[in-house]
């Protein structure tokens, strides 16, 4: 049984809260599980607390128990807070991009609730006129169902459809440079993951890690296939002894932009604070993308609705007034 994002977003920053005021981890779990948690919450909770009292780190207690839904991301900043002595700023940053993460989800389906309607609408109005015109009322409900169960199958395939793609794209490049030509999507998307790399880079950089280490971390906490494979490429030229940036621009995958901003940042001694830098900047521009979308998606929703509209008004009217014309011999 897996956390929601919601439940990700309450658990993060409850804990963050709670290790602020230096209450220890096992004390902290204490605490949330005396709230009657949901479920999944509580079950996760109860198997950290489990595995921590056996001895196991904190990191290390949390990828045993991922039952909870935790996926590399999570891991990621949570190891890296672990080993820099920072676990309630990495708390803090998970709590942060979930939030952003519900509250955008939360616009978008508020933004699509009446295009939804207005597109069944669309399905059963214009069967409407035909039927009465056609004098086959009685096969009117069933002729609605069967074209709702149409719209119903076309939404569930699209949404199903987009899921296994993104999911596809957290490893494969290929995937992930196709879904990063999508308008709109496609930014959000880079942004999102270039938000995450960032983010796992600088709190691995506070924690001293050798760079080749942290860099193959935070591509995998990325969620994007092509930072996945440009990290792991660069982090084998790293141990080389290659610098960071141009390992990177070799591996690939990475907007040149960002390259070229590391590579000033690492002349200078700076990387760490270029990291936080662009975490803020990628996070901030990955919620106005989300909010874009949301604005847009009903827009397109719309013009399909009014094309399908129209389309069903042209069809009625050829079907009633074709017959008289050919009668009085205007065909």
């Amino acid at each position: 049984m897996a956390m929601t994002d919601p439940e990700k977003a309450t658990v993060f920053r409850e804990l963050a809260k709670l290790l602020k005021a230096d209450f220890h981890l096992d004390r902290s779990f204490d605490l949330l599980l005396n709230q009657n948690p949901k479920p999944a919450l509580a079950q996760f909770l109860r198997a950290a607390q489990e595995r921590l009292g056996s001895g196991s780190g904190v990191t290390e207690a949390l990828r045993q128990g991922q039952q909870g839904g935790l996926n590399a991301l999570d891991l990621a900043l949570v190891a890296a807070g672990e080993n820099s002595g920072r676990l309630a700023q990495s708390f803090t940053l998970l709590a942060r991009y979930y939030e952003s993460v519900v509250e955008s989800a939360r616009k978008a389906r508020s933004a699509m609730i009446y295009p939804l309607i207005l597109a069944h609408l669309g399905v059963i109005l214009p069967e409407l006129p035909a039927a009465i015109a056609g004098d086959s009322l009685a096969e009117l409900p069933l002729r609605i169902l069967s074209r709702l169960g149409i719209l119903w199958v076309i939404l569930f395939l699209v949404f199903r459809g987009w899921k296994a793609l993104s999911k596809r794209a957290e490893t494969s490049s290929a995937t992930d440079r196709l879904l990063g030509r999508l308008p709109l999507l496609g930014p959000m998307r880079q942004h999102w993951a270039l938000a995450r790399f960032t983010q796992v880079a600088h709190s691995a950089l506070l924690a001293a890690l050798r760079p080749q280490e942290w860099i193959r971390l935070a591509g995998e906490a990325s969620g994007s296939g092509q930072f996945q494979a440009g990290s792991q490429a660069a982090a084998n030229l790293i141990a080389d002894g290659q610098p960071i940036a141009s390992s990177l621009r070799t591996g690939g995958g990475f907007p040149k932009y960002f390259i070229d901003s590391l590579d000033t940042a690492e002349e200078t001694g700076t990387l760490d604070h270029e990291m936080a830098r662009w975490a803020q900047l990628e996070a901030d521009e990955a919620r106005e993308s989300m909010d874009r979308v949301a604005a847009w998606l009903p827009k397109v929703l719309y013009a399909i609705v009014a094309l399908y509209v129209a389309s069903r008004i042209i069809s009625m009217m050829t079907a009633i007034y074709a017959p008289l014309l050919n009668e009085s011999g205007g065909f």
